[in-house]
């Protein structure tokens, strides 16, 4: 066809938007197929807890899916923003992805010298979810949640919490508590839940909100009582500790989530089949059983429910941090 003639011009206009139309799709599942051919590198922004413990459930069957080393590196540190920056600044190529949890987001409004912010990254999925429990050392006069806030008021600043490190999940939760429930409780931050926990256990402080997978054996044993789980319902492995809401907070929403993050850039292509194969991964049975046994729920959303939970939660606890005067220099 020469495309000579007015008609003819148009009919090879046609015939090549067709034929670049035709090939996007095949041009799209070449670069699916064609991921991964070399290691993936999976970073952690903590060391041990439950963050890594998701990583290193997820990174060995990726690897046995994808015929590729998923290595999990640790970069602890600065709340998970050494990890973050280091992701925000790698290739948009799918060979580095984040394991990502709440401090990442807090952060992003409370740390003025970060070197990311959570529009760095394309969101993969949130992974999994759990609640929140008050805990107080035995030591503690209260047997529930009334009567640990007609303690607070009592005594208005005598008691005071420990946190997992400042601007964490812990750490503001415990301060939307303190602005609900009227009361004033000193902070004492730690740099994990380890040492904070150790403390609360040693009764050099008084309470907490933990994730259960961290204090539900001590409070088992009795080394720790259990006034409150946040959200709405009870939890299955302590059915004796009612939730917020039953105590009289309704929409104490505060959970703890896990999920994965790749650098802004990275194609749709890569992103959606990375969610696909870690929703595959954790509805294993092996790996839900284990999951839910450290009581945590899967969730292993879309990326596109992700990003908007992210700005749902960025717009709630930056309103907490505001309100309860939170920052971190």
């Amino acid at each position: 066809m020469d495309c000579l003639s007015h008609s003819r011009r148009r009919a090879c206009r046609w015939g090549a938007l067709a034929g670049l139309l035709a090939a996007l799709p095949i041009a799209a599942v070449a670069a699916d197929t064609a991921f991964p051919s070399k290691p993936i590198r999976m970073v952690v922004p903590t060391a041990g807890g439950t963050v890594d413990l998701i990583a290193r459930y997820v990174a060995p069957k990726l690897s046995e899916a994808w015929g590729q080393p998923v290595v999990v590196d640790t970069k602890a540190g600065a709340s998970g923003s050494i990890a973050a920056a280091m992701v925000a600044q790698s290739p948009p190529d799918g060979y580095t992805v984040l394991v990502s949890y709440n401090p990442l987001v807090i952060n992003a409004f409370l740390r003025k010298d970060l070197k990311y912010r959570f529009a760095d990254f394309e969101p993969i999925t949130r992974a999994v979810s759990s609640e929140q429990v008050l805990v107080v050392n035995p030591d503690v006069p209260a047997d529930d949640l009334a009567d640990f806030i007609a303690l607070a008021k009592r005594e208005q600043g005598a008691l005071n919490y420990a946190s997992i490190s400042p601007g964490s999940a812990s750490h503001l939760t415990m301060e939307f508590f303190k602005t609900r429930a009227g009361v004033d409780i000193k902070h004492i931050p730690y740099k994990g839940a380890a040492p904070a926990i150790s403390d609360l256990l040693g009764k050099r402080t008084d309470a907490g909100f933990f994730a259960v997978a961290n204090v539900i054996q001590f409070v088992k044993t009795g080394r720790l009582k259990a006034l409150a789980v946040t959200g709405s319902k009870r939890l299955k492995s302590l059915p004796d500790v009612p939730s917020m809401a039953e105590a009289g907070f309704p929409d104490f929403d505060a959970t703890i989530w896990i999920g994965f993050s790749a650098p802004q850039g990275t194609p749709a292509t890569i992103v959606d089949k990375y969610q696909r194969e870690i929703a595959r991964i954790l509805g294993m049975p092996d790996i839900r059983k284990a999951i839910e046994g450290d009581d945590f729920d899967i969730v292993a959303s879309t990326p596109e429910a992700f990003g908007r939970f992210i700005e749902r939660e960025t717009a709630t606890w930056e309103k907490v941090a505001d309100r309860a005067g939170v920052s971190i220099e």
